[in-house]
């Protein structure tokens, strides 16, 4: 997968500053990569039937990806989203999970 930090330590990122203050939010998905093996949980009933939206999710993300890599030194943003799309190109059409996977319904906190 990634050579993420060499930690005792989990990394567990910040809920977003809209998140709190917004009247609707719900999480959608959390990845891990957990002894070098991806690891997802997804609230899967968040679209309903309208997988389309799932596509738009994770176009998002692929662009939220390139903006960052060029963000942190990486040359060009149009550059990166070639890598991302490569990368979701030769992996999706495999047809096969190589990660674990969880789909849970939403909790109220």
């Amino acid at each position: 997968m990634s050579d993420l930090q060499d930690s005792d330590v989990l990394l567990e990122l910040d809920i977003p500053e809209e998140v709190p203050e917004a009247e609707q939010a719900v999480e959608l998905i959390r990845a891990w990569v957990a002894d070098g093996a991806l690891v997802v949980t997804l609230n899967g009933e968040a679209f309903g039937p309208r997988l389309e939206e799932w596509g738009r999710l994770l176009a998002q993300i692929g662009h939220h990806v390139a903006r960052s890599a060029s963000a942190n030194g990486e040359s060009g943003e149009q550059r990166m989203i070639a890598a991302v799309r490569k990368g979701f190109d030769e992996a999706f059409p495999k047809n096969e999970l190589a990660a674990y996977g969880k789909s849970r319904k939403r909790v109220t906190h």
